[in-house]
């Protein structure tokens, strides 16, 4: 059977995503979809705007195959019900259109398959065009009841690096591994809901600029991202970005890691830390009035603690305009290079799984 765009909101999608000329792109780290089916094989028409971007930045989504027992083993409640341990497959999006098979089996079986984005939303894009799948589709829409997770954040976020080596590899999006990032493992440590808005090298008032550089890089900042669906794409795609509808994913927690990037620019001077408080301060406002209900974390250090201090001060002052929302700071100590260093200096699958655990940790009281 071929299951096209009329047919994609009977799978089971995770994270944001856009629809445009009967397609659904899954652009942001770790969204995606599944779908559960009997039969022997299964293929999907990706499409992707992949040939725009360099070897290094091609789009790479991951696919999950999970074996079932019998077509009512599948509950469709939860991307963690029966997740495996690793990918089953990955994918590089090199071409316009892209017809991958994700499954295929001499024997007909029962099985769950999840399709996530493994790249980040501003490099090679992915939208499903089409899923052909032989055999019988397994369709259950059973509502979650886990607690929401929405991690904004950049690169470490992303999952940037983490099968590469620090002063070995040089980046390429196939070094990038969404689903062994720290908001990832915190997600399934938890048993929540997520959804990531992430971006690499992005912060709250500047991008990363090199130390030459004293002026900040605003052409990309989270506070003009986060409201949209995805800005990124639609820009490309030459139409207006459309802004995220929060009851499509109206989070019990939002976590924010932002400042690696901004410390950049800042570098210990005094006006430029306090836009950044200001900034942080005022973005952490604009998450409340989105989602009003919903406990905020900020969390920082990492990749270097320069604004740690200065994270807990834009809290304490948001916290006083608002001080019945629900907030907390977690300060994460710097990687260790004992723990390995992923590429360029970026934290290792070994210190995202520490992090995870602190945060998760950190965050138990409120689920």
């Amino acid at each position: 059977m071929n299951i096209c765009f009329n047919d994609f909101d009977n799978l089971k999608w995770y994270g944001r995503y856009l629809d445009y000329e009967n397609a659904r792109f899954f652009d942001f780290s770790a969204s995606g979809f599944e779908f559960c089916f009997t039969g022997k094989k299964a293929t999907a028409l990706i499409l992707s705007d992949s040939p725009n971007h360099g070897d290094a930045n091609k789009g790479v989504i991951g696919v999950y195959v999970s074996e079932l027992s019998s077509a009512e083993e599948y509950k469709g409640e939860s991307l963690w019900e029966n997740f495996p341990e690793d990918l089953t497959n990955r994918f590089i999006l090199t071409e316009k259109e892209n017809n991958l098979v994700l499954f295929e089996s001499e024997k007909e079986k029962t099985v769950l398959i999840r399709v996530l984005k493994l790249s980040e939303v501003n490099f090679g894009s992915a939208g499903l065009k089409e899923l052909v799948v032989d055999g019988t589709l397994i369709t259950k829409k059973t509502e979650s009841k886990a607690k929401k997770i929405e991690v904004i954040g950049d690169s470490i976020t992303c999952g940037y690096g983490i099968e590469g080596v620090w002063e070995k590899d040089t980046f390429t999006t196939k070094q990038q591994r969404a689903d062994k990032a720290y908001a990832f493992l915190t997600a399934k440590k938890l048993g929540a809901d997520f959804q990531l808005c992430s971006w690499s090298g992005i912060g709250i008032i500047s991008k990363y600029v090199d130390p030459s550089v004293e002026l900040p890089d605003t052409t990309v900042v989270m506070p003009s991202v986060w409201p949209y669906i995805d800005k990124s794409l639609s820009l490309r795609l030459g139409i207006e970005p459309e802004v995220w509808d929060e009851k499509r994913f109206s989070p019990d927690i939002v976590i924010v890691h932002l400042g690696t990037n901004d410390a950049s620019f800042v570098r210990k001077v005094e006006e430029r830390r306090l836009a950044y408080v200001s900034g942080l301060r005022q973005f952490l406002e604009a998450i409340h009035r989105r989602s009003p209900k919903a406990k905020i974390c900020c969390c920082l250090g990492v990749m270097g603690q320069d604004l740690c201090d200065s994270v807990s001060e834009a809290v304490e002052l948001f916290n006083k305009d608002f001080s019945k929302v629900a907030t907390k700071v977690v300060k994460f100590p710097v990687q260790l290079e004992e723990d390995g260093i992923a590429a360029d200096w970026h934290p290792s699958a070994k210190t995202h799984e520490k992090v995870a655990l602190q945060l998760s940790e950190a965050l138990k009281e409120w689920m």
